[in-house]
């Protein structure tokens, strides 16, 4: 009702059918969740969702994002070795720091498990040997 007389007050309209709602975990599990009305119509629960680019989830881990972020820097390095493989050292060294070495929401990763940042961080060393031309196992 808050919600509804805020946008009653304020010109707004939402949308029920895009708008979803999360509960965090916490120590002591609450499973019995109310539903929540927005005009009238029950909301979706969801257990994650993604908000300015980064993946939020129920417990507030970023493995998630981390495998997000490992997917993405798949596709920038498979991209930059297939569509550079001629170029000099230089360029490609180069190429690999302006794409490759940005990850958009790495400052909010606090609260991951070692295997996914270590599977982030093999796959970066992949993609740099992959594009200067080492061996895999080097």
């Amino acid at each position: 009702q808050t919600c509804e007389a805020y946008a009653l007050n304020h010109g707004l309209k939402y949308n029920e059918q895009k708008s979803e709602f999360m509960v965090f975990k916490s120590v002591r599990q609450v499973n019995n969740v109310p539903p929540i009305l927005l005009n009238g119509v029950p909301l979706k629960r969801v257990t994650h969702f993604k908000y300015l680019g980064h993946i939020v989830t129920e417990d507030l881990k970023d493995d998630s994002d981390i495998q997000r972020e490992g997917r993405a820097l798949s596709v920038r390095g498979n991209m930059l070795a297939y569509r550079f493989a001629r170029c000099t050292l230089g360029v490609k060294l180069t190429l690999f720091k302006a794409y490759c070495q940005s990850f958009y929401t790495s400052g909010l990763w606090a609260a991951f498990t070692l295997k996914s940042y270590n599977a982030l961080r093999v796959l970066y060393n992949n993609i740099f040997r992959i594009l200067v031309g080492l061996p895999r196992f080097c």
